[in-house]
């Protein structure tokens, strides 16, 4: 087994409930070693559950807890609530993904976004939950001596600008840049910003649907782009491979099509 998942390790996950956030859990739940946690999070207490039963289906000497939360209205003290019970003393590595996130209003092109009640709405899931979420948990896991992980979800579209999809673009060019600023405040930090690739998700199937330019909607639909969908086993099976890999530098970048 690789050295990194060879250890009892602490995993915090959101978005959980679904597509990449579920097929995570599982994956990452096959190799975890016994006595490790799995802490899932999101708003779907249906999806939760099911996640958690996929995941003991798989290994069933690991503990898998789950929070519904929404992350539209979480501040530090509700995250304090979720780890206060952890064992700190118990785990070799500490891992949080940040996998939650919501594609915006498609009806508006850039010169359209103009309403603050809509741009804060966004961004408190988007990337404030995301940066106390992160505080609390480098709270938290504070040892020197164990390694602490964090893995942001993020998209080709966090250095891409795509018409009409300018709240997702922003959102995530905004967390890879806090998270560029956090490993260069704390190189001891392991942090990643992990793009999974073209995944037919929920998000996948909004944009091509309700997009307000015609482009992007037939860029998302057409045949030559289905070549290039990729399967959410693959892209999960890629980001655990490049964890215990570590070839990225802290704070980078890495894309499911890199090689």
């Amino acid at each position: 087994m690789n050295e990194f998942w060879s250890r009892r390790t602490c995993v915090i996950l959101t978005g959980a409930s679904k597509g990449i956030g579920q097929c995570l859990a599982v994956e990452i739940g096959k190799l975890l070693v016994p006595e490790s946690t799995i802490v899932l999070m999101a708003r779907d207490t249906n999806g939760l559950e099911k996640t958690k039963e996929m995941v003991n289906k798989e290994n069933s000497d690991i503990l898998v807890e789950y929070y519904s939360v929404d992350l539209y209205n979480s501040n530090a003290t509700m995250f304090e609530k979720i780890v206060e019970p952890i064992d700190s003393t118990k785990y070799e590595l500490f891992l949080l993904i940040h996998n939650a996130g919501s594609v915006g209003n498609l009806d508006h092109l850039a010169a359209d976004m103009n309403d603050p009640d809509e741009w804060n709405k966004f961004m408190l899931l988007n990337l404030y939950s995301v940066t106390c979420l992160t505080s609390v948990f480098l709270s938290k896991f504070n040892s020197d001596t164990t390694e602490r992980c964090i893995v942001n979800i993020t998209s080709l579209l966090g250095i891409e600008p795509f018409k009409s999809v300018g709240y997702y673009c922003v959102g995530k060019a905004s967390r890879e840049m806090y998270f560029r600023v956090l490993a260069l405040e704390n190189p001891t930090l392991n942090i990643l910003s992990y793009s999974p690739g073209p995944v037919l998700t929920d998000m996948y199937t909004n944009i091509s649907l309700n997009s307000k330019d015609e482009v992007v909607r037939e860029q998302f639909t057409n045949g030559q782009q289905k070549q290039y969908i990729v399967k959410v086993e693959d892209t999960c099976q890629k980001l655990v491979n490049t964890l215990a890999m570590r070839s990225y530098k802290t704070g980078g970048r890495v894309d499911y099509y890199d090689r």
